[in-house]
């Protein structure tokens, strides 16, 4: 298992287009807020009194959300591609368990992308003290984003490997990447914010598993961008920002929602592999 964690990783830092393509998602959202979308949130925040600094940190938070969930999306189609080139079979037929050769995928698909989600927090932090003038994460609040990235990171990985069990061909995943790479934006509150969605959207919003992540991110890198003369506007602001969802300040239901989400997927994504493999 070893091995093939191993082999993952060194195939896909050499394919530099899959490196880049990992940070595509993150690059969008950037670009989406910088030139369109900024500076109208930040005119209808102008209640607070650092508003642009708290849409920098709410976009930021959801760029690092956006790359926990486009990396894997590069990282596990080493998976469909040795489908294709009946790699795949070879291995399946070898005397390692079955259990093994997927988990050997899943883990590199894991450890890939929590390397882009590290990087990711790094220059989202440069940004936030170089550029936005905030002020640097203190040790416990870092230590506590990187358990929350890292069960986000997990989390992701599981579910974009259960969706390529279900896939023999690069062509064909490829296309459904193209379309839940964003629906993930959306659906996570990354590209709007979640209070300006219809009712029925913010329901579907606030059950996304990725969502819980995303939302814990958010509430890290917030935390010291807010002063008391925010006060009285802070619980609206923050409802609609997604920064708390449903007046919750509480973070052990986000990571339990995160855990049990990431062990359900992963427990399907086996389950499928062995059902097709017994049909074959």
């Amino acid at each position: 298992m070893n091995a093939l964690v191993y082999r993952g990783l060194l195939l896909f830092f050499k394919n530099k287009q899959a490196v880049i393509g990992s940070f595509i998602g993150a690059l969008i959202m950037i670009v989406l807020y910088v030139f369109l979308l900024g500076d109208s949130l930040v005119n209808s925040l102008s209640v607070l009194s650092q508003p642009k600094l708290v849409v920098d940190t709410w976009m930021l938070a959801g760029v690092i959300g956006i790359a926990s969930a486009s990396s894997t999306l590069g990282s596990v189609s080493l998976m469909i591609r040795d489908k294709e080139r009946n790699v795949y079979t070879d291995f399946m037929i070898s005397p390692i368990s079955k259990s093994k050769i997927m988990l050997g995928y899943f883990f590199s698909t894991f450890l890939i992308s929590l390397l882009v989600t590290l990087a990711v927090i790094v220059i989202a932090e440069i940004y936030i003290v170089m550029l936005s003038k905030g002020e640097l994460l203190t040790l416990p609040q870092l230590g506590l984003l990187f358990l929350v990235s890292l069960l986000t990171v997990f989390c992701s990985s599981a579910f974009m490997f259960f969706i390529a069990s279900f896939f023999r061909r690069i062509d064909t995943f490829s296309t459904m990447t193209s379309v839940i790479g964003p629906l993930i934006g959306f659906l996570t509150g990354c590209y709007v914010p979640i209070g300006s969605l219809p009712d029925m959207a913010q329901t579907v919003v606030q059950y996304f598993p990725l969502t819980s992540g995303v939302v814990l991110i958010r509430r890290i890198l917030t935390e010291n961008v807010f002063t008391a003369a925010d006060e009285p506007a802070m619980a609206t602001i923050k409802e609609e920002l997604g920064i708390v969802m449903n007046g919750q300040n509480d973070i052990l239901l986000p990571i339990l929602i995160l855990l049990v989400s990431s062990c359900i997927f992963l427990a399907l994504a086996l389950w499928n592999v062995k059902r097709v493999e017994i049909k074959r």
